[in-house]
Parts: structure tokens; C-alpha cells; sequence
């Protein structure tokens, strides 16, 4: 395993609830971050990149000349209704990045690319990396159409293919579901409108996450797909019951049809022996979703 020490990373999409958490992994463990932002850029080591842009793509990594690349850019709420957006940004975005990646000043060493777990769909039991993916909505659909593209440069560039299931933790956005809840026992709210509440997700941690992220970058293994999972799952009635022990707040809870997604897939539990091998345990104190949901509740 090499080690991090003067090593440049490019980060795509760095200023995202993951690329923040995975910035600071990163740098606290020796690596120079530079990161790629849609928007303006705040910090000196951030660059303004729509990766739709082939051309803006190739100047941001002559300029950084990074030994690794993350590639977390994308279209990442499942409920986007702007459907040709999903798949322009995550494929033909990540197919730029590929194309700028072979036209690089010197070899990366690695290319980390972020799917999804929703690659998989409603198969059910736990989900191992060689099932065959059956994705049920336009998300995963646009997730699993980026990762047979980027397949095709496996003999070109060594890159892991990294499917997350479910994670949280500060700074999510109120839109996804975690955030919403804790956000209603904050405010004291009487009432909150939620979907299926007996779907099962595992929920895992960001800090787990970016620091599975990190130990991947570093591994001898060449190019492989490999699930981001603990294999622990929670339902949403969990969640709520955890929630109102912490916060001595109870919510009526109202289903609504709105919320309710005509292919819900009802568990995404994932098999974590392959991460197991290629990087070690993945028992990590950061990774308990009590704990995270009170960090979350407190900050």
C-alpha cells in the first residue's frame, strides 16, 4: 500500500455534502487536495468545472496534475425530475472525465468513481457485487449506463467502480430523508409527511464512507467494482423510534402517496466482504447510526 505523503488528489464535485467530508479525510491524512466545484469556487484550491465540459475537464487536470482522481460529480437525489439532466451528468459527464483522464500530462495512478448501490434494484437478500443488476429507476438506470461505460477504459486507467449504499451524516441536504426528519424533531413539529416507512436501508455514516474512499485509493488491486456497505439496515419507523428517544419529541407521522415511489425498492442491504478483502475491517466507531443521528440532531 503506498503511502499518501506529497500525493495530489482531484476531487470532482468537492463542495457536495460527500466531496466536503472526503476533502478533509483526505487532508488529514497527507494529500493535497484540488477539487472541481459547478459553481464559483470559494478556496484557492477549488476550480470552477462543468463536467460537461470536455474542455474545461482537461485544463482543470493539466493544472492540478493529480495522482488519483475521485469522481463524486452528479446527479445524486433519486427524485430528480429532470430526467435527460440525470443522464447527461451521469454518463456523458463521467465519459468526459474518462477522455480527459487518457489525455493527462503524466499516468494517474488511480480513478475512484462513485455509483450507487440503486444499481440494483428490488433483487432483495443481501447484494454482492456479481449479481446482476436489475435498477428500477432512472437514477440507478443512469448509474449502471455510466459504470459499462467507464468499463471500457478499465485496460486503460486502474479504477475502482465504488457502489455506496445509504449514507448520512452533517451537512446533508434537508431534501434527503434523514435530514428531513431530524430537521422536524429540531422544530418540534407536530406532523411529518413521509413515504413507505417499512423500506430498509442501511444508513452508514459519511465519515465511513470517505474513509473507505481513502483506504481504496491506496490499494495495490487493479481496476474492480466494489460495495461501500456495512450490511446493517434500518427501517424508517427505526429511525423515528431513535429520534424520539433522543429528542423526548413524538411526531404523527402522515403517509404520502406523493412520497411513495411506484418501484420502491423495499431492502438495500449490501454484502461487505469484498470491501473486507481489499481493504480490511470495516468496523469503525464513526459508523453507528444512533450516534450519527444525535451528532446530526445536536449540530
Amino acid at each position: 500500500m503506498e503511502s499518501p505523503i506529497s500525493r495530489t488528489v482531484l476531487i470532482t464535485g468537492v463542495t457536495g455534502f460527500t466531496g466536503k467530508h472526503l476533502e478533509t479525510e483526505l487532508s488529514e491524512n497527507g494529500f493535497q487536495v484540488f477539487g472541481t466545484t459547478y459553481s464559483k469556487p470559494l478556496q484557492e484550491n477549488h476550480f470552477e468545472c462543468n463536467i460537461l465540459d470536455l474542455d474545461q475537464l482537461a485544463k482543470v487536470i493539466a493544472k492540478t496534475s493529480p495522482d488519483y482522481v475521485i469522481h463524486l460529480a452528479a446527479i445524486s437525489f433519486v427524485a430528480t425530475k429532470d430526467i435527460p439532466k440525470i443522464y447527461a451528468t451521469n454518463v456523458q459527464g463521467t465519459l468526459n472525465l474518462m477522455e480527459a483522464l487518457l489525455g493527462a500530462n503524466k499516468p494517474i495512478k488511480k480513478v475512484l468513481v462513485a455509483s450507487s448501490a440503486a444499481v440494483y434494484g428490488n433483487i432483495g437478500t443481501v447484494l454482492s457485487e456479481d449479481m446482476c443488476p436489475k435498477p428500477v429507476n432512472h437514477y440507478g438506470n443512469s448509474k449502471l449506463a455510466m459504470e459499462n461505460m467507464v468499463a471500457n477504459y478499465f485496460d486503460k486507467l486502474n479504477i475502482i467502480i465504488a457502489r455506496p449504499f445509504n449514507y448520512t451524516g452533517i451537512g446533508q441536504e434537508d431534501h434527503f430523508l434523514i435530514p428531513k426528519i431530524i430537521k422536524h424533531y429540531k422544530e418540534k413539529k407536530d406532523v411529518i409527511e413521509l413515504g413507505n416507512l417499512d423500506t430498509y436501508r442501511e444508513y452508514n455514516d459519511v465519515r465511513f464512507l470517505v474513509s473507505c474512499y481513502r483506504k481504496l485509493l491506496l490499494i495495490d488491486d487493479k481496476s474492480d467494482t466494489v460495495n461501500i456497505a456495512s450490511g446493517s439496515t434500518f427501517s424508517i419507523n427505526d429511525i423515528l423510534t431513535i429520534m424520539t428517544d433522543l429528542s423526548s419529541h413524538k411526531i404523527q407521522v402522515k403517509v404520502n402517496s406523493q412520497f411513495v415511489r411506484k418501484n420502491e425498492v423495499k431492502e438495500l442491504k449490501g454484502s461487505s466482504n469484498k470491501l473486507i478483502q481489499l481493504i480490511g475491517s470495516v468496523n469503525d466507531s464513526t459508523n453507528s447510526l444512533p450516534n450519527t443521528l444525535e451528532e446530526m440532531y445536536l449540530s
